[in-house]
């Protein structure tokens, strides 16, 4: 095993990480268990300290010790980068326009409730078990980014999801998606400001709350220009450059350019590169996205995503005599199902859905997928959360999003037509 090359050492990872959960997930009979992307994190997390690390340390050993994972780092903070702006594109503001509000009564609901129920759950939690807050964690901010972490919906996995159960043209699946859409648009308001209240900390349990205004000022004044000119700007250069509405080579390079450099100003900003590339997708035209998205989407996904997934993966360590991790995960399991479902369940029957239909968008909502596990990486990194409270909350994600079909299907769905479960190409996200 020592002997093998850098080159051989990184194919061999890629082979495993890129063919390993696709096969799983596609000759395995996983796709009909749970979305890709559930068995792509689990992937991950079996490679990691926590299985193969014990069953096999000395291949573990070879095959992911530190210094052969400096390739995957770069790729892995690729995959993330492309995958907050193709969430970008995949949001479409007219699709908020003109729904009522209903509408924006229940999607509002169905993210704040759970929010804010996570909140107050991480409250008590950095009382009572303090190893689960991160280096730089006061308890306010651990609450609040708890809070987020349990208040999330993930946009494109609810949209794998509603596809493998032929619910994407039904009245109450375009519903899910765009009460998805505001939990997205919200999550990325909300995670701004807890970015800019730990930015501003510097480590320090202090805070300067002027410093927190000025990284959150910086924050939104680069949304706004982006919105107003760097939106128009890209729009007449892609017009330019395609004409005819396709992406070629000269039209992907310019799409690329703004990604990364959106990203690199929100990090010289104090904020996080995740960031700026989410703004970069909101800002591409919407004409361009079904092409940007068919040169881009299946190589991010199904290519550059399992890198992430495994350094995710490695970051995960559960200890299963350690009763704080273990309380962590079934009390966040069950904030997030049951705020989730209060949240879009009853608002949605106040506002004219019937009681069959309001449990079903309950049931859907829950679904966290990767932009969960994004999330809780920031969180990580930055500080917010313990190593353990990580790996407690990443277990948590696959074991509520592996339940949202099972749910609906007890909330009245049909099961998926098998034909339609075998298509899609996105359902790694």
């Amino acid at each position: 095993m020592g002997g093998f090359s850098p080159a051989l050492l990184f194919l061999m990872q890629a082979l495993l990480l890129i063919a390993g959960p696709f096969l799983l997930w596609r000759l395995g009979g996983g796709r009909h268990v749970a979305p890709m992307v559930v068995i792509q994190i689990l992937f991950g997390v079996a490679l990691g300290p926590s299985l193969l690390g014990r069953l096999v340390p000395e291949l573990w050993g070879v095959l992911f010790a530190p210094a052969a994972l400096a390739p995957l780092s770069g790729l892995a903070l690729m995959a993330v980068i492309f995958f907050a702006f193709l969430t970008g594109l995949h949001l479409d503001p007219d699709e908020f326009r003109g729904r009522g509000g209903a509408f924006a009564a229940v999607a509002l609901s169905s993210m704040l409730v759970p929010t804010l129920l996570g909140g107050a759950l991480g409250w008590w939690l950095a009382g009572a078990f303090p190893e689960m807050t991160g280096p730089h964690a006061t308890p306010g901010l651990f609450a609040a980014g708890f809070g987020i972490c349990v208040g999330v919906t993930a946009l494109p996995v609810l949209g794998a999801i509603l596809r493998e159960m032929d619910l994407l043209g039904e009245r109450v699946g375009r519903l899910a998606l765009g009460y998805a859409a505001v939990n997205d648009a919200l999550l990325w308001l909300l995670i701004t400001a807890v970015l800019a209240w730990t930015t501003a900390d510097g480590g320090d349990a202090g805070g300067n709350p002027w410093a927190v205004a000025r990284v959150g000022l910086l924050g939104f004044a680069y949304v706004g220009v982006t919105a107003l000119v760097v939106r128009p700007l890209l729009d007449r250069l892609l017009e330019r450059v395609a004409p005819d509405g396709r992406m070629g080579d000269t039209a992907v390079v310019v799409t690329c350019a703004a990604l990364l450099a959106s990203a690199a100003v929100t990090e010289l900003i104090g904020l996080h590169y995740i960031l700026g590339a989410f703004v970069a997708g909101t800002a591409m035209p919407r004409r361009y996205a079904a092409a940007i998205l068919d040169r881009l989407e299946h190589f991010s996904t199904l290519i550059l995503l399992p890198f992430f997934f495994t350094l995710t993966g490695l970051k995960v360590n559960l200890t299963l005599d350690d009763p704080a991790q273990w309380t962590v995960f079934a009390l966040a399991s069950l904030a997030t199902l049951g705020g989730k479902m209060a949240g879009t369940t009853l608002p949605a029957r106040l506002t004219g859905e019937s009681w069959p239909d309001a449990l079903r968008l309950g049931t859907l909502m829950p679904c966290k997928g990767l932009m969960e596990v994004i999330v809780l990486t920031v969180l990580l990194e930055a500080g917010v959360l313990s190593g353990p409270c990580f790996s407690a909350m990443v277990l948590m994600a696959v074991a509520v999003t592996a339940l949202t079909q099972p749910m609906t299907w007890l909330a009245g769905w049909r099961r998926p037509v098998p034909a339609v479960a075998a298509g899609g190409h996105h359902d790694s996200m």
